[in-house]
């Protein structure tokens, strides 16, 4: 798909959809990464791509600033609520901080967002 294409597609669908395909996603790359190399590092490669996924996808959707990083970091927070040791292992301190990460960056991707539509609106009047 072309990159315009692709753009139109993520606007068009519902921000929550694109988080759900997001999480997924990110968690087979991960998956696949984490055979290749250390555990360690491929959990902050996961964290990074769900600060990145977090962040476009709050460009095109600004007004979902709040609901992209809890359902795109659904696979760390739902373990974090069942297990009470998950913030002492470096599994949870590294995804931890993968999720505060991944919701400043929404938060600035929502910013941008919100410039891009005052944008285009003056350009449209």
């Amino acid at each position: 798909m072309k990159r315009k294409k692709i753009i139109e597609w993520i606007a068009g669908n519902p921000a929550w959809v694109i988080s759900l395909i997001a999480a997924f996603l990110v968690f087979f790359i991960q998956a696949i990464l984490s055979s290749y190399i250390g555990q360690p590092l491929s959990y902050v490669i996961w964290s990074l791509m769900m600060a990145s996924a977090s962040f476009l996808i709050c460009i095109l959707h600004p007004k979902h600033v709040w609901i992209v990083p809890l359902i795109c970091n659904i696979l760390v927070i739902l373990p974090a609520m069942v297990d009470d040791k998950f913030w002492s292992t470096s599994f949870g301190l590294i995804l931890g901080l993968g999720v505060v990460f991944s919701v400043l960056m929404a938060h600035f991707g929502a910013l941008l967002g919100r410039q891009r539509e005052n944008r285009n609106t003056i350009k449209s009047d």
